[in-house]
């Protein structure tokens, strides 16, 4: 589905709005306005670089939880706690394993710069410069080799339940 910015989704909503109320033959009675879907633009303030990460672009819902949940709906699980990935001395130190859908954070003890990059292209960090951090969010099950993009010799894998 293609993105639609909060501009055009209210136009949208609007003449839907207005079609509906000028086809009704009863003009006294209350018209209630459709509700729409919004799509939020992506955010460009974080360094997520996630596949799908969803329309915030950090891989997070917002801090309202998003869109309100139906009546008599069970509110959603809390996220995981971030596992971490530690870069030190030219090495990846990762977990045992991570959930899938856990955010990971990937610290960069080293002075000089890193990636994180999944061997196959689904997943890259972008570069961590010495002494910065990146989050990612896990993919689906499976174990995953990684490696520095910019060091090719510091590789690792990442496996996910």
């Amino acid at each position: 589905m293609p993105k639609m910015t909060l501009t055009l989704a209210l136009i949208l909503a609007g003449g839907l709005a207005a079609g509906i109320a000028l086809a009704r033959p009863d003009s006294s009675a209350p018209v209630a306005a459709p509700t729409a879907a919004v799509a939020e633009e992506p955010s460009t303030r974080s360094v997520d670089r996630t596949p799908n990460a969803g329309a915030y672009g950090d891989g997070a819902a917002p801090a309202d939880g998003g869109a309100p949940a139906a009546e008599g709906a069970a509110p959603a699980p809390a996220p995981a706690a971030p596992a971490a990935v530690t870069i030190a001395d030219f090495a990846f130190a990762t977990p045992a394993s991570v959930a899938s859908g856990q955010p990971i954070v990937v610290t960069n003890n080293d002075s000089a710069p890193h990636t994180l990059t999944f061997v196959d292209g689904s997943l890259d960090t972008g570069t961590i410069d010495g002494g910065g951090q990146a989050q990612i969010t896990a993919p689906a099950p499976g174990t995953y080799a990684f490696f520095c993009e910019i060091h090719p010799s510091m590789t690792g894998e990442l496996v996910v339940s």
